[in-house]
């Protein structure tokens, strides 16, 4: 497919080249409880591994073999499912349909061979996972949302980027998202139901980040995120709204745009907090466990992470519940730009 240009809040233009999905194979959807089974199973045999041998006077054959199966149907069902393939699919078609670009390329992690030093003091190559910089470069620019926090956020794994207009206004926006597996059968029982009506031990941990363009500038950078217990009591030292249910579940700060302004931005910031605007927020957070915003001039930067649970954690869940949490986050976009204008 052609390149397109984009409005890029870290670039300011990105040229971005869908890709053509049409030779990638359908793979197979597997049952969830099928996909759970291998590991367990490696586990399992890997302890009956261990024990025969210590307890045996000979090689334990039956549970090595149990061991090298168990592992082997891990990748076997990787390649039967072919996630990554479907998953590209169903994130072309979401760009498709609204006519936005969507490329994982930017956020590929890369396998480099670097020199390391051993404890005798001689070099030898090892290979490690680097960062891509692309990723380096947003939590550069917004860390209050991508850096591990404690009460807050868990850091920031994405796989995918959008980029295209919103519906409401016609006005540019970014959004990339990102997923990750997780075993809640033996967590505690709100760790296996999510907020979308999902229940079940098999879980999936996502994270939402994007911005959209409000086409005025505010001079001031805003930030929301999370109120947690570090900064309750005696450093309880935010910007506070009228509303103490804002209050307790957000933690607000803003400074000018230019570091050398000192000047106080706290009727700035409460200007854009509006009624509407604080209520936009509020609902979005009784459906996402982790929100926070950044007003930053003339964008605004959001992050929902939270769990998926049962089906919603099924291949494709995040992907099909994608669409509607970023209509969810419309209202605040909006609220916040009525204010601007």
């Amino acid at each position: 497919m052609s390149k397109r240009r984009h409005w890029d809040p870290f670039e300011g233009e990105i040229s971005v080249e869908t890709p053509d999905t049409s030779s990638i194979g359908k793979g197979v959807a597997l049952p969830i409880w099928l996909k759970r089974l291998p590991l367990p199973v490696a586990l399992f045999s890997l302890i009956w591994t261990m024990v025969a041998g210590f307890a045996g006077n000979s090689f334990p054959f039956a549970p090595v073999a149990a061991t090298t199966l168990a592992f082997g149907a891990i990748f076997l069902v990787e390649m039967l499912e072919n996630a990554d393939g479907r998953r590209l699919v169903r994130r072309v078609r979401i760009a498709r349909d609204r006519d936005w670009s969507y490329t994982g390329r930017f956020l590929e992690w890369q396998i480099e061979r670097t020199p390391v030093r051993d404890s005798e003091g001689h070099y030898e190559r090892r290979s490690q996972r680097v960062k891509p910089p692309r990723l380096e470069k947003i939590e550069a620019r917004i860390p209050e949302l991508t850096k591990v926090r404690a009460g807050s956020f868990m850091g920031v794994r994405l796989d995918g980027e959008f980029w295209g207009d919103s519906r409401e206004d016609s006005l540019p926006l970014w959004v990339a998202v990102g997923a990750m597996q997780m075993e809640a059968g033996l967590g505690k029982r709100e760790m296996r139901r999510d907020a979308r009506g999902g229940k079940g031990g098999y879980g999936q941990f996502f994270s939402l980040l994007g911005a959209y363009r409000i086409d005025r500038k505010t001079g001031i950078r805003a930030v929301i995120r999370p109120e947690n217990i570090v900064n309750r009591g005696p450093l309880d030292r935010d910007i506070k709204t009228e509303s103490i249910q804002f209050n307790e579940r957000f933690h607000v700060s803003g400074r000018p745009m230019t570091k050398r302004d000192s000047r106080d931005v706290t009727k700035e910031v409460l200007q854009i907090l509006t009624p509407a605007t604080q209520a936009s927020m509020l609902d979005l957070a009784a459906r996402f466990h982790n929100l926070g915003f950044i007003v930053e001039d003339d964008v605004l930067f959001f992050m929902a992470q939270d769990r998926l649970a049962g089906e919603n954690a099924s291949e494709g869940g995040i992907d099909r519940l994608l669409p509607g949490m970023l209509e969810e986050f419309e209202a605040a976009k909006l609220s916040i730009r009525r204010y601007v204008e």
